[in-house]
């Protein structure tokens, strides 16, 4: 298991940060290099007032040559379900990738807290990442460890990358 971390300041005020990272992540696709595709697929406000979504990812990632008789490049994409607690400004969120559903689980949270006296949001994303690459078809047993290594390593600096890019990518469309 590999955890990861990032914490980011944007200079817009905690609510709509809040609301438009929640509500209007289709719209940061064309100022995300890497992301070919945001589709939400469920949408549900409970009783408490949290709001589960669930959104389908489709990556334009490049990934190592090593990796493409594991990961075919084209299948790149993933489930993101996020509950969103408004009582404590945090998004609990599993991330289901659609290769290999069964041997990996990413979890996190993310809390947006005021700074900047109110003008501005932190943001922390936190999670971790665990790859289990026993018994994948076309991998040498001898392998399967360094391959959960490597797969793990490569995925934890891309989210968090990722994350900072949508970060960007709300600049963009709030400047607007």
């Amino acid at each position: 298991m590999k955890t990861f971390k990032s914490v980011i300041l944007v200079k817009y005020p905690q609510e709509l940060v809040w609301q438009a990272i929640r509500d209007r992540l289709p719209e940061m696709v064309p100022y995300l290099d890497d992301v070919a595709k945001i589709t939400q697929e469920h949408r549900k406000e409970d009783d408490d007032g949290s709001l589960l979504l669930i959104n389908i990812w489709k990556a334009d990632a490049k990934i190592p040559k090593i990796l493409h008789s594991i990961i075919d490049p084209d299948s790149l994409s993933w489930t993101d379900r996020a509950q969103w607690i408004s009582e404590n400004n945090a998004c609990h969120w599993a991330i289901e990738p659609h290769f290999f559903p069964d041997r990996t689980k990413c979890t996190g949270i993310t809390y947006y807290e005021q700074a900047m006296g109110g003008r501005g949001t932190r943001i922390t994303f936190t999670g971790e990442l665990e790859v289990n690459a026993k018994n994948i078809p076309g991998l040498p047993s001898m392998m399967e460890a360094k391959a959960s290594k490597t797969i793990e390593s490569l995925v934890t600096t891309l989210i968090p990358k990722n994350f900072r890019k949508v970060t960007g990518a709300l600049s963009s469309i709030l400047d607007k």
